[in-house]
């Protein structure tokens, strides 16, 4: 087996966009200091996050399902933001099972795992740059988003489904070359991208860029320019409220901004990289830090995009009161079915611009 085939973490899930040729390198400077780190940090904090994720985007489909209707560009967009982060860390256990033992799912397992991931990846973070754009239209051009809110839904539908169709060609070539073999000279099975050898330096290039680019440049260019442009619209408004709804602006910027870019750094970084045994036993401890706070970044999307809004809010005091009756038997002649039903109808539930509190 052509050792330079390898990722430099033989001992972590690789992916593609951090599999190098590094060669002997990796073996040479990789120390039992990185791998007890790994091996003690990845299964926890992944714990954590996949908790936390399918808890808080289950909310956001839950009350979508049973509480609030799907009526705006905006509910379309939180609805598969939600599942997109459900769907990316439901993969998160599976990387954590890899870093004690190996991977143990096969070869099938380790090109479904990898394609779920990478889809979700790209679908979720360009439903995060076209939610930029619908409160940028929703806030800078009111009145135009006013006129075409009949035609809204649908025209959400057609982008989402777009969006959903890019991610999947973008991962194909994740599904085609997901491959799990025996790493020589650990004797491990690890599961990662491992393409023909005579194009395996471009193919991993490629990836790199377009991972770096529909995955970090373009979402965040978007979110900046979007959002200068609401914040500019916010503060020009006569309105009590404003200086709140810059806040929450701000602070949906800044999240992104702190969690994803060290992540991005380090796998421009990895492009350029040298072998430097030093250098690579620190990178190696940063590289599996900074990845796991940028997957931590779906944990927060339904509180900035959400249940940060005043509807939210209202409907998740709802669940709370509707969970608390269950429990104490309170409903048992009128079925759960009913109470969901009416939740739906209620009064509050009136169309609006955007779910949004901004």
């Amino acid at each position: 087996m052509d050792n330079s085939s390898a990722g430099y973490e033989n001992y972590l899930f690789n992916e593609y966009t951090t599999s190098f040729d590094y060669e002997d390198v990796e073996f040479l400077c990789r120390t039992s200091d990185d791998k007890r780190f790994s091996s003690l940090f990845i299964p926890i904090f992944y714990s954590i996050i996949t908790v936390i994720g399918i808890i808080g985007n289950g909310l956001v489909v839950f009350t979508y399902m049973f509480y609030k209707k799907v009526r705006t560009m905006t509910d379309m967009y939180l609805v598969n933001l939600a599942i997109a982060d459900i769907l990316f860390v439901v993969t998160l256990p599976f990387r954590a099972v890899d870093i004690p033992g190996g991977w143990i799912f096969g070869d099938v397992g380790c090109k479904i795992l990898m394609g779920i991931y990478s889809i979700n990846f790209y679908s979720g973070m360009l439903l995060l740059a076209v939610i930029s754009i619908d409160r940028y239209v929703a806030i800078v051009h009111a009145t135009k988003y006013f006129n075409y809110r009949g035609k809204a839904l649908v025209y959400s539908e057609i982008i989402c489904i777009a969006i959903w169709i890019a991610g999947i060609v973008v991962s194909m070539p994740t599904f085609i070359f997901s491959t799990s073999y025996v790493f020589n000279i650990t004797g491990r099975k690890v599961c990662e991208i491992r393409y023909p050898i005579s194009y395996s330096n471009i193919g991993k290039v490629v990836a790199t860029t377009i991972q770096l680019t529909l995955g970090f440049f373009i979402p965040l260019l978007i979110m900046v320019c979007c959002y200068s442009l609401i914040i500019k619209t916010l503060l020009q408004a006569r309105n009590f409220q404003k200086h709140k709804a810059v806040q929450v602006v701000i602070a949906v910027v800044a999240t992104f901004v702190i969690f994803q870019v060290p992540y991005n750094v380090v796998v421009v970084y990895d492009m350029f990289w040298t072998e430097n045994c030093e250098v690579f036993k620190l990178m190696a401890i940063v590289r599996t830090v900074t990845k796991s706070f940028a997957f931590f970044h779906c944990c927060l999307n339904p509180v900035l995009y959400a249940f940060i809004g005043v509807k939210f809010r209202f409907y998740f005091l709802k669940i709370l009161q509707d969970i608390w009756c269950l429990s104490k038997w309170n409903i048992s002649a009128r079925p759960s079915s009913e109470i969901f039903a009416s939740r739906r109808t209620s009064g509050f539930d009136t169309d609006n611009l955007s779910s949004f509190t901004v």
